[in-house]
């Protein structure tokens, strides 16, 4: 090729062979076919210079045109392009955890309101909650740092910030740990994802608005609607909306603005969002909706293998091993086979042949697979999963 062009496929640029061989061609049209191109020679340094010169140019040019392109562009070009989706990246998010604030008058806690778990970590509001009465209300706390900041069930329970009228606090649910910023593959994924909505089902466009809501790491809507509670125990004509991360504030509004009207809902999380309409004579006129959701219950898998060596001098990884295994995640509602996992535990090396992989979610050992309740997510951590070396 003598020169980069557009073509129906996109731009198409030299490689540095074929510029080195046009510039390598000029210079023997100038200087006779004599001239001296040897890699070692003053001219043929000069052309490898110049051909690596043009070919860098011809490679930004490529990356300035993929970078128009949503499912080519990375970094900054892709923040900037997204935007025309009406989506932006997602940052590196705190961890958070919904707690039960009972309280025995009205009162309102600040933005920076502070309670401390077991372990001394520090979970705060981000903006300021008002409590009208004496209750038991649902409040969103943040990790008051970012990154995976875990907090087991009832251990959120000591108010660093000392508010009068607040009786007690605690976490019925483990906290939803924080994660890193978006990679550029998430965001292509869930760019493309985002374009779906117009097409959707009333269901589909509020799952798919759940999914846009800050922080928001997961989510499963089931509807029943039959005149009948269904199979799964969901109430006739309902909802269940089951979210992972998200503040309660923001999951709500958003159902309230894509939820259909008249549909019943199924959760332990309720929450209210206030809407504002003008009437006629131009006063406002405020709709309190209700809400309700629920949290995912995590749910601990415990795995155990053996592995046996190809050869005597093969060496087996048992953490390594581990650590792959317990990369796995699995959405809300998934089910776990046990023979996937073979493919994670090789990842860890060829000296070693695994079988015999099982897999418990706390009722017993199976071979075959463990099923998800439609609220549940599985995990697997390091520490419950246990290889066996055979010989």
């Amino acid at each position: 090729m003598s020169a980069p062009e557009f073509t129906n496929s996109g731009i198409v640029v030299q490689t540095y062979q074929e510029i080195y061989d046009e510039l390598a061609e000029g210079y023997r049209s100038i200087y006779g076919d004599d001239i001296n191109l040897d890699p070692n020679a003053p001219d043929g340094q000069r052309v490898a210079i110049e051909a690596q010169a043009r070919l860098d140019l011809q490679t930004f040019a490529l990356a300035l045109y993929n970078s128009f392109d949503p499912d080519l562009a990375a970094g900054l070009s892709q923040n900037r392009i997204i935007k025309l989706a009406g989506i932006t990246r997602r940052p590196a998010t705190r961890s958070q955890v919904d707690v039960e604030i009972v309280t025995d008058r009205s009162l309102t806690l600040s933005d920076d309101y502070t309670v401390e778990d077991s372990l001394g970590q520090l979970w705060i509001t981000l903006e300021e909650v008002i409590i009208a009465s004496a209750t038991t209300q649902t409040v969103t706390l943040f990790a008051q740092d970012f990154g995976a900041i875990e907090a087991d069930p009832d251990t959120v329970t000591e108010p660093a910030t000392v508010v009068l009228g607040v009786t007690s606090i605690t976490n019925p649910l483990a906290s939803t740990v924080g994660v890193d910023e978006e990679t550029d593959e998430e965001l292509r994924i869930r760019r493309n994802r985002s374009l779906e909505t117009p097409t959707s089902s009333s269901t589909g466009r509020l799952f798919t608005a759940l999914t846009e809501v800050a922080n928001v790491t997961d989510v499963a809507v089931y509807e029943n609607d039959t005149p009948s509670t269904d199979s799964d125990g969901i109430p006739a004509h309902s909802l269940w909306v089951v979210v992972e991360g998200g503040s309660v504030d923001d999951i709500v509004e958003t159902m309230v603005k894509n939820q259909t009207g008249g549909k019943g809902m199924v959760g332990a999380v309720t929450g209210n969002y206030t809407e504002t309409v003008i009437r006629p004579d131009g006063s406002d006129f405020f709709i309190v909706h209700t809400m309700i959701f629920a949290r995912p219950t995590e749910v601990a898998v415990s795995v155990r293998l053996d592995v046996e060596k190809r050869t005597a001098s093969s060496v087996i990884d048992e953490e390594l091993i581990k650590e792959k295994i317990a990369a796995n995640t699995y959405n809300i509602g998934s089910n776990l086979l046990a023979g996937s996992l073979y493919a994670s535990a090789l990842q860890a090396g060829n000296g070693f042949v695994p079988s015999s992989m099982e897999v418990n979610r706390g009722s017993g050992w199976v071979e075959d697979w463990v099923e998800a309740d439609l609220d549940e997510k599985f995990t697997i951590s390091v520490d419950d999963i246990t290889v066996t070396e055979i010989s």
